[in-house]
C-alpha cells in the first residue's frame, strides 16, 4: 500500500512531465533561469543566448523562446520587444526546420499593436483630461449660479466619469485581448 506522499509524487510527477512523457518545463526553464534573468537584465543580447544555447536540445530551445514570448506586454517599450523578438530569431535559427520569418512578423505585428496601443492610449487620456477640466469650469460656473443646477451638474458629472470609465475599460480590453491572441499564436506555431 502507498503512503499519501507516493502518491502525490506520482501526481506531481504526471503533471510536471506531462502524461506523454515530454520532459519538465519547470526543470527547463530552471535551468534557463540565470541565462534569461541576464538577458532580461539586459546583460547579454540575442547573439550571447544563442552562443549559450547552441548545443541545448529542442525541448530546451522552445522553452526559452516561450520565456521570452510570454514576456511581452502591451507596457513593454518598442526596443524591448525588438530585443525579444533578436533572441526569438536567434534561438530559432538553430533549429532544423526553422520558422524564423513567421516569428518575425508576428514580433513586427507586436511592435505595431504596442504602438498603436500607446498612441491611443495617450489620446485617451487626453480626453479623459479634458473632459475632467471641462466638468471642474462648469461646476464653478455652476456653483457661482445657484445651488439647483450645481446639483444637476453633479450627476452630469458623474455619468461623464462612468462613461469615460467604460470607454477606457473597453480600450484596454481589446488590445489586451488582440495582444494576447498575437502571443498565443506564437506559443501554437513553437509547439507545432
Amino acid at each position: 500500500m502507498k503512503s499519501a506522499y507516493e502518491i502525490a509524487m506520482e501526481r506531481a510527477d504526471k503533471v510536471y512531465a506531462g502524461e506523454s512523457g515530454k520532459e519538465n518545463s519547470l526543470e527547463i526553464r530552471d535551468q534557463l533561469k540565470e541565462t534569461m534573468a541576464s538577458f532580461f537584465k539586459a546583460e547579454i543580447d540575442a547573439e550571447d543566448i544563442w552562443h549559450k544555447l547552441k548545443d541545448e536540445r529542442p525541448a530546451v530551445l522552445r522553452e526559452a523562446q516561450l520565456m521570452l514570448i510570454e514576456s511581452i506586454g502591451l507596457r513593454n517599450s518598442t526596443e524591448q520587444i525588438k530585443r525579444r523578438q533578436q533572441a526569438v530569431v536567434a534561438i530559432e535559427s538553430l533549429k532544423e526546420d526553422s520558422r524564423s520569418s513567421f516569428f518575425e512578423q508576428s514580433f513586427t505585428q507586436a511592435q505595431s499593436l504596442q504602438q498603436q496601443y500607446q498612441s491611443q492610449k495617450e489620446q485617451l487620456d487626453q480626453q479623459v483630461k479634458q473632459h475632467l477640466e471641462n466638468a471642474q469650469n462648469q461646476n464653478q460656473l455652476g456653483a457661482s449660479r445657484g445651488q439647483g443646477q450645481a446639483a444637476g451638474q453633479g450627476q452630469m458629472n458623474a455619468q461623464l466619469k462612468q462613461q469615460l470609465a467604460q470607454q477606457i475599460s473597453e480600450f484596454q480590453q481589446s488590445y489586451t485581448e488582440r495582444f494576447n491572441q498575437l502571443i498565443e499564436d506564437m506559443k501554437t506555431e513553437l509547439n507545432a
